[in-house]
C-alpha cells in the first residue's frame, strides 16, 4: 500500500475521492473559465460597442504576454536552465 495516501483502507478511499475531486475542479476551471470570459465580453460588448474593440484589444496583449512567459519557462526548463 501507499503509505502517502494513509495507514487504512478507508484514508485510501478519501484520498482517491480527494484527488478525483482535484482533477475534476482543475478540468471544469480549465474548460469553464475562458467561457466565461467570452460570455463577459460579449455581454459588454452588446451595451457598449465602441469599447468593445480597445478591451478585446488589451485581452489580447495580455493573454500573449502570458503565452510567452510559459513559452519562456518551457525552453528554459528543456535547456536545463
Amino acid at each position: 500500500m501507499n503509505e502517502d495516501l494513509g495507514k487504512t483502507k478507508l484514508d485510501h478511499v478519501l484520498s482517491y475521492i480527494a484527488i478525483g475531486a482535484m482533477k475534476f475542479l482543475e478540468f471544469t476551471s480549465i474548460l469553464f473559465l475562458p467561457l466565461l470570459v467570452v460570455q463577459q465580453t460579449c455581454i459588454y460588448g452588446a451595451r457598449h460597442p465602441a469599447q468593445i474593440i480597445s478591451l478585446l484589444l488589451v485581452l489580447m496583449i495580455i493573454a500573449s504576454a502570458y503565452l510567452a512567459h510559459l513559452l519562456k519557462i518551457r525552453k528554459d526548463n528543456k535547456n536545463g536552465r
